[in-house]
Order: C-alpha cells, then sequence, then structure tokens
C-alpha cells in the first residue's frame, strides 16, 4: 500500500518538474532546431514554441490531475489536507469564539508536491546564476575595455 502511495505521489512530482523544466527545454529545443535550418529569423517557430508549450502543460497538467485522483483512489479518501488561510478568516469570528471551519482550504497532495517543484526550480536557478554567473562576454563587467 505505501509502495503504491510513495510511487504516486514520486510520479506527481517527476511530472511537475517536468512541467516547469522538461516542457520549455524540449520546445527550445526543437525551436532552435527549426531556426538553425532556416537560416533567417522567422516568426513560425517561435509560434510553434508559444502553442507547444502551453499545449504540453495542459496535457501534463490533466496527467498530473489523473495521478492526485488516482492516489486519492489508493488511500481511500479524499487526498487533502485541511489548512487555515489567513486571508480567508473572519476577524469577526475569532473575536466572538467562532468556528475557524469557514477559513480552511483543501490542499491536496499534488498542490504541495507542485508548490515543493516550484521552489526546487527557483532555487536550481539561483545556484545556476550564482555559480555560472551568466554574463555574456565583452559586456560590461569588471576589467579593461576591450577595443
Amino acid at each position: 500500500m505505501y509502495a503504491k502511495q510513495v510511487g504516486l505521489i514520486a510520479l506527481m512530482a517527476l511530472g511537475s518538474v517536468s512541467l516547469w523544466v522538461a516542457n520549455p527545454l524540449l520546445w527550445f529545443w526543437l525551436t532552435s532546431h527549426l531556426q538553425s535550418q532556416a537560416g533567417q529569423a522567422q516568426m513560425g517557430p517561435y509560434v510553434l514554441l508559444l502553442i507547444g508549450v502551453i499545449i504540453t502543460a495542459v496535457v501534463i497538467g490533466k496527467g498530473l490531475a489523473a495521478l492526485n485522483r488516482r492516489y486519492g483512489r489508493v488511500i481511500g479518501a479524499e487526498p487533502t489536507v485541511r489548512i487555515i488561510v489567513p486571508w480567508r478568516r473572519s476577524l469577526r469570528d475569532a473575536r466572538h469564539g467562532g468556528r475557524e471551519d469557514p477559513g480552511r482550504v483543501p490542499v491536496s497532495i499534488l498542490d504541495v508536491v507542485m508548490v515543493l517543484s516550484v521552489l526546487a526550480a527557483v532555487i536550481a536557478f539561483a545556484l545556476w546564476y550564482v555559480v555560472t554567473d551568466p554574463t555574456p562576454p565583452n559586456v560590461g563587467g569588471p576589467g579593461p575595455s576591450k577595443d
């Protein structure tokens, strides 16, 4: 039972990382090859890039939603966690001893996986930026100018 749960969560994590990383990289790679074959810059490959990234993201998102539903069937319950979102909490009810249940919002395991994957992608990008120092050669930067 736990193996199925861990496997489904791992598939969701892989799918969410592919949504943010593999999907755009695939379409950028394809566009760069189409553009290099064309010689002169054309608009067609860029339109293909835009449409391709969007359609692939929708397909991956539908697959992730299906995995989330499957996870719910495996655990035998709604795959959600109840949290209180501060901006949905009523101040009037809290002062008068009211219940905080209306401020609770269901959060699925897919929501948690997606947030963690975006956080990992942002941290990876920041590390890449710091480590590689992507300043193009001969553009600004320290040192004497190259004439």
